[in-house]
């Protein structure tokens, strides 16, 4: 039996009268925007590399709208990386202060590539990398 990597809490955010649309719900571009920024700096804290670009989110569906005053968690995980690439599974959830309820709005995959002049970098193959593994480790 394998044992999943558990998600670590990168950020959280309070929905306010800004984020939302004409109905009262947060914008969905607002909550996209919300999870590639947190999948970024999770990525930048795993992996010590600030270079990279998101070229993909995956399996993206809005399962319940967050409403002013729901405060939204978003979780992550590292999924797999490749020679330049890393995917993130990342979760958000609406956590509603006033009732006490935590609902998934979304669970979806990012995948970001590193980068060096403005081209694909194997990072993941660099003593830089290894360097920076053998340092976390140590820690």
């Amino acid at each position: 039996m394998s044992q999943e990597t558990p998600f670590d809490i990168v950020t959280r955010h309070l929905v306010m009268e800004k984020d939302l649309n004409a109905f009262g719900n947060l914008f969905g571009g607002n909550m996209l925007a919300w999870i590639d920024e947190a999948s970024a700096l999770y990525v930048m804290e795993q992996i010590g590399f600030a270079n990279f670009v998101t070229v993909s989110f995956d399996d993206v569906n809005f399962k319940a709208p967050a409403r002013r005053g729901d405060q939204v968690y978003i979780s992550c995980r590292i999924l797999k990386t490749g020679r330049s690439s890393i995917t993130v599974e990342t979760i958000a959830e609406i956590h509603a202060p006033v009732t006490g309820s935590h609902e998934e709005t979304i669970r979806c995959k990012v995948t970001f590539v590193c980068l060096t002049d403005n081209k694909p970098f194997a990072y993941f193959e660099s003593e830089d990398y290894k360097k920076f593994r053998l340092q976390k480790t140590q820690t």
